[in-house]
């Protein structure tokens, strides 16, 4: 990839820069090719670029070119696929192209798409069974724009994936992950006689995060379908998703009541935390020169508690001595969000380190 960015013309080197590192759902866009009208000028020419792009859990290549001596106006685009692009809708995409705007050539990307689309849905409507699929989950009530459906000629079959409705609203923010779009979808793989051959999940990075990977894998595992695709079925998965969401919010909502209380109670005992999904907290004590560390950790609505007195050895075997270490899992009386719980949450967590240290000191006497 460096070799090609390294190819890449000045002027067109940010727009092409922000459009890679922008989001679409499906997946990322990348960079395949970068040319030029001669392949021996010097580096940093380069003005045609090949980009793939994802639609239908397949890829469409398009090949956006520009004019090096005149960087302001428009690209040309072509589509490998030998798709023709409407001169209305080529008017349309680019009236308000601005290479001074980092984003214009990203803000196309999406009319690229839809272009492909209806000229695939075009395709898909020319054969009966997949014509049928087509026409049956429209006539369902599943949003035409979102359905993609795409024939793989060399394949000899379709591909459908039918995007869910999926509520965003209030989900908590995850760092690292790549992306921040919230989608998922279904993936059907259809022979020429409308069977369905494979299905599959299509889920942003971002959501398997929130969701951990046994969720997903059990989603998918779920997701179990007749011979054709069924609008009802379909409809039922995206429930079963939105309620896994609002479980999901509601955890997150606990959690972060459980850790805010915990910051406030003992704001010099915090020695880490979970800043983005408060899934865990570490808190250290100290009485009498000995030191006890208290983890919490939240996962799937439950609350784990570890306690570890780290200069309270006890011996394994004749050559290994380790932590006292004491762990439970706990309810609380109390709901986290109540304005009494900062004052329980003391006296039981102040409680149960009591004990544990006594029982702690009491291992190593007899040890």
């Amino acid at each position: 990839m460096n070799s090609m960015v390294n190819k890449i013309h000045p002027s067109f080197s940010t727009v092409i820069k922000t459009a890679l590192a922008s989001e679409f759902p499906g997946g990322p866009v990348d960079l395949i090719k970068v040319t030029s009208e001669d392949d021996f000028v010097k580096l940093s020419s380069g003005h045609y670029f090949t980009f793939r792009i994802p639609y239908s859990g397949t890829c469409v290549e398009w090949e956006i070119l520009f004019d090096p001596e005149n960087p302001a106006q428009p690209p040309d685009f072509v589509c490998v696929d030998d798709v023709h692009c409407d001169p209305e809708a080529y008017c349309q995409m680019t009236q308000f192209w601005d290479l001074k705007t980092p984003d214009c050539l990203a803000k196309l990307i999406p009319h690229l798409i839809q272009v492909y689309k209806e000229y695939q849905t075009s395709q898909i409507l020319g054969f009966g069974k997949a014509a049928e699929t087509y026409q049956s989950l429209v006539t369902a009530g599943i949003l035409v724009e979102n359905i993609e459906a795409c024939y793989l000629s060399k394949e000899r079959k379709f591909n459908f994936l039918i995007k869910l409705n999926v509520n965003n609203e209030h989900l908590p923010v995850v760092e690292g992950v790549g992306s921040t779009l919230v989608y998922a979808g279904l993936l059907f793989s259809l022979g020429m006689d409308g069977k369905i051959l494979t299905h599959s999940l299509v889920i942003s990075p971002y959501l398997e995060r929130l969701l951990g990977s046994q969720i997903v894998d059990q989603l998918n595992l779920s997701s179990s379908f007749s011979q054709t695709i069924d609008a009802y079925v379909l409809n039922e998965f995206s429930s079963s998703l939105d309620r896994l969401l609002k479980k999901v919010r509601e955890n997150h909502s606990r959690r972060r009541d459980i850790i805010c209380a915990l910051l406030g109670l003992y704001p010099a005992n915090v020695v880490c935390y979970d800043k983005e999904l408060y899934s865990q907290i570490t808190l250290l004590f100290k009485l009498d020169d000995a030191r006890y560390v208290t983890r919490l950790e939240l996962n799937n609505g439950e609350t784990k508690l570890f306690f570890f007195a780290m200069d309270c050895l006890i011996k394994l075997s004749k050559d290994e001595m380790v932590p006292y270490v004491e762990n439970e899992t706990l309810s609380f009386v109390h709901k986290p969000s109540a304005t009494e719980f900062s004052k329980y949450l003391h006296k039981m967590l102040s409680s149960k380190l009591r004990l544990f240290i006594n029982r702690a000191l009491k291992s190593v006497t007899t040890a």
